[in-house]
């Protein structure tokens, strides 16, 4: 009897124990649901935070699919260095020959290897009534202070002053001399009879450099024009 009665104080009572176990199973599993997130939320959240990481990979697929203008071609600001020195050549060659036809006109001498036999007559050129514009103006000075003027204008440092105003008084300046150059000629041929060899290599200059003229604003422009202030 009192071993009976020692086992049954020591065993445990079965309702209390079983409350107490199934009170402890809901409060754990609710723990463990609190503390890791569900699988499908997780899962929506990784998704949110990788679209805005492969959005601008997209945009820049986009990007390069697009079709690509190609760049323009760099157009140089004025003519080449070797067109620069070859204008002033040729100027400063008219300049020459123009001051030695004004110190012929004036001083009546015959010029240096022209022989004045037949059509060729330098002397009659320069001495003629057609030798002086409104007949009292020398054609010679005419021509030196146009070639003073073209040295100027066609001198590399010229060329470097990229204005429209400079590109236009060059370009102008040499389609008044071209026209000149022609009124020459007709009076040479039809008014005189006779050519002179200094005057035929003034007009030959003056059309190489008409021509340098035209070739570099047609390829290179006159310049930039002047800002307004």
């Amino acid at each position: 009897m009192a071993s009976s009665k020692a086992r049954s104080r020591n065993r445990p009572a079965p309702g209390k124990n079983g409350r107490a176990a199934a009170g402890k199973g809901p409060s754990s599993s609710r723990t463990g649901g609190g503390s890791s997130p569900a699988p499908g939320r997780a899962q929506q959240a990784a998704g949110q935070a990788a679209a805005p990481t492969g959005q601008p990979k997209a945009e820049a697929a986009r990007a390069s699919r697009q079709p690509v203008a190609p760049p323009e071609p760099v157009r140089p600001s004025g003519p080449p260095l070797w067109l620069q020195i070859v204008t002033f050549v040729l100027a400063l060659g008219g300049l020459g020959v123009s001051s030695y036809e004004t110190w012929a006109h004036f001083n009546g001498s015959t010029l240096f290897a022209c022989s004045g036999n037949g059509s060729e007559n330098c002397t009659a050129v320069i001495t003629s009534p057609q030798s002086e514009v409104f007949g009292w103006i020398p054609v010679a000075i005419l021509g030196l202070l146009f070639y003073v003027f073209v040295v100027a204008i066609m001198s590399p440092w010229a060329w470097r002053i990229q204005r429209r105003e400079v590109g236009l008084l060059r370009l102008g300046a040499m389609i008044v001399g071209m026209g000149f150059v022609m009124y020459l000629i007709y009076a040479e041929l039809y008014d005189i009879g006779s050519w002179c060899l200094y005057c035929t290599s003034v007009h030959i200059i003056t059309f190489l450099l008409f021509c340098a003229t035209m070739v570099s604003a047609a390829l290179w422009g006159l310049g930039s024009a002047k800002k307004a202030a």
